[in-house]
């Protein structure tokens, strides 16, 4: 899992609304198995890597693009996991995370309602760029 990835995760995790809602069910890059084994969806976030251009040419700051994807029991469960998200993501200040300065995020696309492709569960998805720095903090 990248570094950007699991920044983003323990970020989600400090906040109460996200956590109300799924609490520890955050993943990065694919749907682990104990989670497609169910017969039933429940809320989790599933962070991918999006592409695009990562690395600032002048300044040590990484700016990753992410998927993220809000699972729900119905697109309307989803959608109130992906509002705590957008939250979370507008009220992000800089903070140290996991020896990663996050600066910020820029929304960059979404909430689109999908379906995951495998499981057919609905989700809400939305893209966004992380302003991170790339040296770690200590």
């Amino acid at each position: 899992m990248t570094k950007s990835i699991e920044a983003l995760i323990a970020f989600f995790k400090t906040d109460s609304d996200i956590y109300v809602l799924c609490g520890e069910r955050m993943y990065g890059e694919e749907i682990p198995k104990k989670e497609t084994d169910r017969q039933e969806p429940r809320k989790f976030v599933l962070i991918v890597e999006s592409g695009g251009i990562e690395h600032n040419r002048f300044l040590p700051i990484m700016e990753p693009r992410l998927d993220l994807w809000s699972f729900g029991e119905t697109y309307h469960e989803a959608g109130k996991l992906d509002q705590a998200i957008y939250d979370a993501i507008k009220n992000m200040d800089r903070k140290t995370i996991l020896s990663t300065l996050l600066h910020g995020a820029t929304l960059s696309g979404g909430p689109f309602p999908v379906r995951d492709s495998d499981t057919g569960w609905p989700a809400k998805w939305r893209s966004i760029t992380v302003q991170m720095d790339e040296r770690t903090v200590i």
